[in-house]
């Protein structure tokens, strides 16, 4: 898998564009506070950068990376609720490349839960997809669980309509919000949503309300001591206020997952497009890696730059992370 086959250059360039345009209309006299890091809780923080107006800074304890000062979570409500970047995500740029990400991504994003499941020894009867968006994953898994009872957690009313159309069982509300489903799944899923949220100990646990106990939580997200993410840093097209506003630790999961009642805490980073991800920034940037000849020469040649992704892979040190952890 390549970086322009689910992120197409001019797809991207232009929601980051809207982005930036949405943070003059949804923040910019907005007052500000000081938040504790994001994962550990922890008051001690470095500064690091600002980009759109937007102040990050890096926990001292955890090494976490989180947007501080923070609007309010009102701002951010109205934000997701309205604006033309979150539009354009969900009516354009994600129904551009929905069959490509089928095939690239929900497919082996299936397979691998399942081998993980079967690992842990996880009989997975209710399945809980939270920010399901078009009902892609929960589409993939029935094909392979016909008889699991599935359920799509979409606040967004036009993602709402395509899980319905795939005939998922669906709640359109933020999850924090949903009645009825307390104590009930094996298995909470949430794709790239955490670092997103406002909060993320207060949302782990609402998603830890709807796991049966024994059950299990399971996120993927950003992880802030991948390759990519360390390499290009305020540069990387992945850190975009105000949408990615958490950038969580290895030892950031682990304490964020024990914070909010999970044990048996497991964090792997399988991702696959860091090395691809830098190569691609270099072509229009080649002064970034000036006088790193050992890394240019190893990102230059496909086999080395091959090598080196599954070494990231294996050494915990990709920005894609998949953390799981069970309910007491």
């Amino acid at each position: 898998m390549k970086e322009h086959e689910i992120r197409p250059e001019k797809l991207l360039n232009r929601y980051l564009e809207l982005s930036a345009e949405d943070v003059k209309n949804y923040f910019a006299n907005e007052t500000r506070q000081e938040v504790s890091c994001v994962a550990c809780g922890g008051s001690q923080t470095k500064n690091q950068f600002s980009k759109n107006d937007f102040a990050y800074v890096q926990c001292v304890e955890c090494g976490t990376l989180f947007q501080s000062p923070r609007p309010t979570i009102a701002s951010f409500e109205s934000f997701y609720r309205q604006s033309k970047s979150s539009r354009y995500w969900a009516e354009v740029f994600f129904p551009a490349i929905a069959e490509i990400r089928r095939e690239k991504i929900f497919r082996p994003r299936v397979e691998r839960l399942r081998s993980l499941c079967e690992t842990k020894n996880i009989n997975v009867k209710c399945l809980i997809d939270v920010g399901a968006g078009f009902g892609i994953f929960l589409d993939e898994w029935r094909k392979c669980f016909p008889k699991a009872q599935l359920l799509a957690i979409e606040p967004s009313a036009s993602l709402a309509q395509e899980c319905r159309s795939k005939k998922l069982e669906v709640v359109e509300e933020i999850v924090e919000n949903v009645v009825g489903h307390d104590n009930s799944a094996d298995l909470v899923v949430c794709f790239e949503v955490l670092e997103h949220t406002y909060d993320p100990l207060d949302f782990l646990q609402v998603l830890k309300r709807l796991v049966r106990p024994g059950g299990y939580v399971f996120v993927s997200t950003l992880c802030i001591d991948g390759f990519d993410l360390q390499v290009l840093w305020e540069k990387s097209n992945q850190i975009f206020p105000p949408h990615h506003i958490n950038f969580l630790s290895i030892e950031g999961f682990e304490r964020l997952f024990q914070r909010a009642g999970l044990t048996n805490v497991e964090v792997t980073t399988p991702g696959l497009l860091d090395v691809d991800i830098v190569r691609n920034v270099c072509k229009h940037d080649p002064k970034l890696l000036r006088g790193q000849r050992f890394l240019s020469n190893l990102l230059g040649d496909d086999a080395s730059a091959t090598a080196l992704q599954n070494f990231l892979v294996e050494q915990r040190r990709s920005s894609h992370a998949w953390v799981i952890g069970q309910r007491k």
